[in-house]
């Protein structure tokens, strides 16, 4: 160790550190001051931590927006409308399959006012073959309904059961009045078939509407 000067003594070590005092205690070394490596979480560092030292916020999980919020409620009213009106088309087309089956067993003796007077086979025969023809489209009702895929088939079969009902008033018109069951029969077969195709119109034109907000919003 040497001492060097007379004054502020310095002193430098074996180690070539140099210290520096006015009196012989002070032996605490002369270090250049170092500036501590920044590390993750320091103030003015790009670590993960961010500038503050704390975590990104982060939404709550249990916090949901109301844009979030509305969705399952505009799907869940969606696939209700659709549930009624399937649910519509199954009860019409077994009651129109219930028909068709009840008058092809029976034949004409199942309508009303055909009387105990002979029977007439060639229309008995007729009879039963539209019998069956109602059973297809009752079928055909019922099929719709389960393999909704086919739901643009719809129209075809309503103007089906609406065409029947033109028949009715043409009977009507030509032939003299028929029994009241058979009037109440040809006024749903003409009103129905336009209102279930109204109804299928409508709910899915507000479908496509709820589709088209949801995807702007």
């Amino acid at each position: 160790m040497n001492l060097q000067g007379p004054g502020p003594w310095r002193i430098i070590d074996h180690r070539g550190n140099t210290m520096s005092s006015n009196t012989p205690d002070n032996t605490q070394p002369d270090r250049r001051s170092s500036s501590p490596t920044p590390g993750p979480g320091t103030p003015g560092t790009s670590g993960p931590a961010g500038a503050s030292g704390r975590s990104p916020s982060t939404q709550p999980a249990g916090k949901t927006t109301k844009k979030d919020s509305t969705k399952p409620a505009k799907a869940k009213k969606s696939g209700s409308d659709w549930s009624v009106f399937r649910t519509v088309v199954v009860l019409v087309g077994l009651v129109i399959a219930g028909f068709g089956g009840y008058y092809l067993i029976t034949g004409t003796a199942g309508l009303p006012e055909t009387g105990d007077g002979p029977v007439n086979p060639t229309l008995e025969n007729q009879f039963r073959f539209f019998a069956a023809m109602m059973i297809g489209v009752g079928a055909a009702f019922v099929t719709i309904a389960v393999k909704f895929q086919w739901a643009n088939m719809l129209w075809l079969v309503c103007l089906m059961v609406f065409i029947g009902g033109i028949g009715r008033v043409l009977s009507w018109a030509f032939s003299g009045t028929p029994h009241y069951l058979l009037i109440i029969l040809m006024v749903v077969e003409l009103a129905f078939p336009a209102a279930l195709l109204v109804w299928h119109g409508y709910i899915a034109k507000t479908t496509a509407l709820r589709r088209e907000y949801d995807a702007r919003s």
